[in-house]
């Protein structure tokens, strides 16, 4: 891979591989909270590849906003108001690309014809 990885890349990578090991220690001491801490560690697992994906940083916080309503979506079938909150964040995940992509149209030099 060219150059190296975005910081926002690295901070979660690590905040989700330190979730995933307390989430073993947790199946170790034999809690079923395990569960849940894994799932979020896998997220931010998720949303460092995104960011390590997403070149532009005006496309990197849509796509992880995204995300993270993806999975507000998952977790609120079981708790509404996590439901809704997750379709809210999705809706400002597309504003804000639609956003950036209207400034970044603006900021292109225009094209002779």
């Amino acid at each position: 891979m060219p150059g190296t990885p975005p910081l926002s890349a690295i901070v979660f990578a690590v905040i989700g591989v330190l979730l995933l090991l307390s989430a073993v220690a947790l199946a170790i001491l034999g809690s079923f909270a395990f569960i849940a801490v894994a799932s979020v560690g896998l997220f931010f697992i998720g949303a460092a590849l995104i960011a390590q994906t997403v070149r532009s940083p005006g496309g990197r916080a849509p796509a992880v906003l995204a995300l993270a309503a993806l999975a507000l979506i998952v977790f609120g079938i079981v708790a509404t108001p996590f439901f809704y909150a997750g379709w809210v964040l999705l809706a400002g995940a597309v504003t804000l690309a639609f956003v950036s992509a209207v400034r970044a149209k603006r900021r292109a030099p225009s094209s002779p014809d």
